[in-house]
């Protein structure tokens, strides 16, 4: 029988994760704004806090990883964790990890649209790079790449 006491602890932990990224969504989309406006100080500070919180997802994991050996569930994904929980903590097993689902949901989605932000801005930089230095132009037309990432942010 699975013990109560460190079920608890574990979803702690992972509360702590969901606010960890939570977090990590927020610098996402503030590094999202600082590329559109072109402020470089905001964007650097922006991956700094990046690696800052990387470090603690970093340690979330470990923490995760070893007490799920103590529970002797190595391996169970989150989507399984229900299957596992004790019956008294079923329901806030469910809450915890689909509210966990829900954020990392929103971060992937916010750090795609950073990433596809810097991708447009450093083909414009590329661009104009080459035409500063006598390069012949990129193709204009439809088939321009950086108007397609535009597109998708």
């Amino acid at each position: 029988m699975m013990d109560p006491k460190l079920w608890q602890d574990y979803l702690r932990l992972l509360e702590q994760l969901t606010r960890t990224i939570h977090q990590l969504t927020g610098i996402e989309q503030s590094k999202t704004k600082a590329a559109s406006q072109g402020d470089l100080e905001a964007l650097e500070a922006c991956m700094r806090q990046e690696q800052a919180m990387s470090l603690s997802l970093r340690g979330h994991d470990q923490k995760r990883d070893a007490m799920l050996a103590k529970m002797g569930l190595t391996g169970v994904p989150l989507r399984e964790l229900e299957k596992h929980a004790p019956e008294e903590l079923l329901m806030e097993t469910k809450r915890v990890a689909e509210t966990l689902r829900g954020e990392y949901g929103q971060f992937q989605t916010a750090s795609q649209v950073a990433r596809n932000t810097l991708e447009c801005n450093l083909r414009a930089i590329e661009k104009a790079r080459a035409q500063l230095e006598g390069e012949a132009p990129a193709p204009q037309g439809s088939g321009d790449q950086s108007s397609q990432y535009e597109l998708r942010v």
